[in-house]
C-alpha cells in the first residue's frame, strides 16, 4: 500500500474507534451509523482483493495498539464496517 492509503486506512480505523468507544450520551448509537453505513456502502465497491488488503492492514493496526479496548475494536472494525464476516 502506498503512504496515502495507509495514512487513509489508519485515519479510517481511527474514526471506527472514536465512534465505537464513545458515551452513547456524546454519539449516539444512530449517529454512529449513519456514518458508519456510507462508509460501509462505499468500501462494499472495492474489489475482494482490496478489502482483503484493508483488512489486513488494519489487523496491523491491531497488532500496534497497546489498550485492550482500542486493540478489540480495531480487530472488529472490518466486520463493523461491514466488508469482511
Amino acid at each position: 500500500m502506498t503512504p496515502l492509503e495507509r495514512t487513509l486506512a489508519r485515519a479510517l480505523t481511527e474514526v471506527v474507534i472514536r465512534l465505537d468507544l464513545s458515551d452513547d450520551d456524546a454519539i449516539t448509537p444512530e449517529a454512529t451509523m449513519q456514518v458508519i453505513d456510507p462508509v460501509s456502502l462505499l468500501l462494499q465497491d472495492l474489489s475482494e482483493q482490496d478489502r482483503q488488503a484493508l483488512a489486513d492492514l488494519i489487523n496491523q493496526f491491531s497488532q500496534q495498539e497497546t489498550d485492550p479496548e482500542r486493540q478489540l475494536t480495531v480487530i472488529e472494525a472490518p466486520e463493523t464496517l461491514g466488508f469482511l464476516s
